[in-house]
């Protein structure tokens, strides 16, 4: 689990490190002084219904609202990965449950057992595995060990899904991290360079502009917050269903015993 979660941090980092970086320097090219033509029209001012206006948005700041983009690509691939994986039939198949219940009926543990061991994939393989190989101990000691080697499975499962939750608080991050450079360059760079007189729309047009990340982070944070919540419920259940045919699976075994 520590492994998993050190991957996750390097990948967050990473994502950071690639943004401000580029950033700045885009930033710090855009900064050279340069003649302003009176009349020329503003490059980003854009009209109630013109076309594209989602795009000009994005491009105001390419590099970051590129990384929310990919952030957003990243959750809406996981949330289908997700709700085809967690399930009940996924976690405690009734074909790989009945097999069980057969053999141990039978009393060919030894079978059973290596039936699980061909099915460690399924989320109660592992589980059902570690109460057939101590069948014969006192009923008390086999539920301790469901217990833990189902939360020892469970914190797997929980770990994939705090992917979502880490995109649902990086991205508005992103966006507001996007929004004060925008600011930054407009405030330092952008107003010196024009006139008194194009100033204002100078100003709001860059404002405007630096914005769009900041709303570009909250759409995809909020859609990934959603997506967690819909997951995270999808997974409670399933576990708990889990957990019963587990639990039922363990007194069959002692009630089975000769």
């Amino acid at each position: 689990m520590g492994i998993r979660s050190s991957r996750r941090q390097n990948v967050l980092v990473a994502l950071f490190l690639l943004a401000v970086p580029s950033t700045l320097v885009i930033t710090a090219a855009n900064a050279a002084p340069q003649t302003t033509n009176l009349n020329a029209a503003p490059s980003f001012q854009p009209q109630l219904g013109e076309d594209l206006v989602l795009w000009r948005l994005f491009e105001s700041s390419l590099i970051i609202n590129c990384i929310i983009l990919l952030l957003s690509v990243i959750a809406v691939a996981l949330f289908i990965y997700f709700i085809a994986t967690i399930k009940d039939q996924t976690f405690a198949p009734s074909i790989f449950i009945d097999e069980i219940n057969n053999l141990v009926r039978q009393h060919d543990y030894k079978k059973a057992v290596d039936y699980c061991r061909d099915h460690q994939s399924i989320f109660a393989g592992s589980i059902v595995r570690r109460c057939l190989e101590n069948a014969e101990k006192p009923h008390a000691v086999l539920m301790t060990i469901i217990e833990s080697e189902g939360q020892r499975r469970s914190e797997l499962v929980w770990n994939r899904i705090s992917f979502l939750s880490d995109i649902s608080s990086i991205a508005p991050m992103l966006g507001l991290l996007g929004t004060v450079l925008g600011m930054i360059r407009a405030f330092f760079w952008g107003l010196p360079q024009e006139s008194a007189s194009l100033s204002s729309a100078v100003l709001s047009q860059a404002i405007g502009g630096a914005m769009a990340t900041t709303l570009f982070g909250l759409i995809v944070g909020i859609a990934s917050l959603v997506f967690y919540s819909i997951i995270r419920a999808r997974a409670t259940r399933s576990l708990a269903t889990t957990e019963q045919i587990v639990h039922a699976l363990a007194d069959q075994i002692k009630r089975a015993e000769p």
